[in-house]
């Protein structure tokens, strides 16, 4: 597509070519990405025909001809009679907006909750895969942070998301989370960190701001992005950032940059404290969204019981003491750890004996137990009892083992 690129540039040296009204200024003719194609052109004939002969010439060198039933043109602010005239000659169908580019939609005005469904259809798409499976709530809380917020970031960093769209996305995830329509705890309190009391979820509507504040930091740095750049040229010229004050018909995004950027003068008083904050935030990349959001997100008072709860406290001669006993019951020699016990589980030979399911469950159970036993020990003040503990393992898979296999004994 490199050949395409060139022959475009060289076309638009005709002087028969008129560039878009807001593309002339950055000489902006098109837009590519793997096999999708945006051109664009001020709406009269000559224009269109220069843009049409470079297609078809490309088709002529490269034997790739555009596919006239998935593509669209869409115009703007040209009379009928033009525009039946560049119909027939492009034989493309006329578009309408909103339309989807690169899985995001494209739009003339703000977006409605509607056009957000793609990302709300995926986040449920992803839950419903989810829920056939057994998941612990460890699980479930891991995937909310790591795949479905993953999938939030793509759109959080290019549109200012309505709370409705929000509240879908809250009720989604909360649903997953609890397994249940009722949520013991509100969905804003686990969205602190875990020395807050929190679950480590992040606040959508904070990240949010965060990732459009490095949309914001970008045009004040006049990055080099085609977008930044485009700003500057078209909505700024060359005026400063600090300064500039939307319209009523810009863009619902470029509003809600200049909201962010107001929001951080007024908290630090003047543009300039302001420009040295969000020096702060940066690095050599450019403005890290992760130092931005702890200044965004809401907060609450570090809680004292945190390291209680989040480190995995068990007493020394608990484990030593239990070690030892399940050791020799286990037939293990060597067994001074749980950590030695799993490495030696997968080094001995597997099978399906019973003998050998056995030790597995015994395992399973001495994990399950010792995390019961801790918490016993930490928040209802009982004194370590490896010997019971052991008892209550062995009772335990002496009932697995005579459940699932009745005739192995």
């Amino acid at each position: 597509m490199e050949y395409f690129s060139r022959l475009i540039k060289r076309s638009t040296t005709n002087s028969d070519f008129n560039f878009h009204p807001k593309c002339e200024k950055l000489k902006i003719t098109h837009l590519l990405f793997a096999d999708d194609l945006m051109l664009f052109s001020r709406g009269d004939l000559p224009s269109i025909r220069i843009l049409m002969e470079c297609l078809q010439e490309f088709r002529d060198v490269s034997g790739l001809a555009v596919n006239t039933a998935k593509s669209n043109i869409f115009t703007a602010g040209i009379q009928n009679d033009t525009l039946d005239e560049v119909l027939a000659m492009t034989e493309f169908a006329r578009g309408h907006m909103p339309v989807r580019y690169l899985g995001i939609p494209l739009a003339a005005q703000r977006l409605s909750v509607t056009d957000y469904s793609p990302l709300v259809d995926q986040i449920a798409g992803c839950i419903c895969k989810w829920t056939a499976k057994s998941l612990s709530f460890a699980g479930r809380l891991e995937l909310i942070r790591s795949v479905l917020q993953g999938v939030e970031c793509f759109w959080l960093q290019v549109f200012p998301l309505p709370m409705a769209v929000i509240e879908k996305i809250h009720r989604l995830c909360r649903a997953f989370l609890w397994n249940s329509k009722r949520a013991p705890v509100a969905w804003v309190d686990i969205c602190h960190p875990k020395e807050e009391g929190g679950l480590g979820v992040r606040h959508i509507q904070s990240w949010n701001v965060a990732l459009l504040a490095r949309v914001l930091w970008n045009i004040h740095c006049k990055a080099d992005t085609l977008w930044a750049k485009w700003v500057n040229e078209v909505y700024l010229r060359g005026a400063s950032l600090w300064d500039w004050q939307p319209k009523k018909d810009d863009s619902p995004l470029l509003r809600r940059l200049a909201e962010i950027r107001d929001r951080i003068i007024t908290d630090f008083g003047s543009t300039e404290a302001a420009i040295r904050q969000m020096t702060e935030w940066t690095d050599r990349k450019g403005l890290v969204t992760s130092i931005a959001y702890e200044y965004f997100r809401p907060k609450l008072p570090k809680q004292p019981w945190k390291a209680s709860i989040w480190k995995a406290f068990i007493p020394q001669i608990l484990i030593h003491s239990l070690a030892w006993t399940t050791g020799e019951w286990f037939g293990i020699t060597r067994m001074s750890t749980l950590l030695s016990a799993v490495k030696w589980l997968k080094k001995g030979k597997t099978g399906s004996s019973v003998q050998n399911k056995a030790r597995h469950l015994a395992l399973a159970c001495t994990v399950y137990s010792l995390w019961r036993h801790r918490n016993e020990i930490i928040f209802e003040g009982k004194a370590p009892n490896p010997d019971g503990l052991v008892i209550s393992i062995k009772i335990t898979v002496y009932r697995l083992i005579l459940t699932l296999f009745p005739q192995g004994l």
